[in-house]
């Protein structure tokens, strides 16, 4: 089994993606997680790495 989280937020019907420059993709924030780490903590250092911010881990909750 593959573990994968992503970040979803719907906002007034939009939802957050991302692309990586020079490719015509689009995909969620997020990633597998490293040997030893949470889901949550995965999820906020997938989210620095591939949008360049810090979400608050206080804020995750799994759906």
């Amino acid at each position: 089994m593959i573990e994968k989280v992503a970040r979803v937020h719907l906002d007034e019907g939009q939802l957050l993606t991302a692309r990586t420059h020079g490719r015509d993709r689009f995909y969620l924030p997020g990633g597998k997680p490293e040997p030893g780490e949470t889901l949550k903590q995965t999820l906020v250092r997938e989210i620095r790495e591939e949008l360049g911010v810090t979400p608050d881990a206080s804020t995750v909750t799994p759906c």
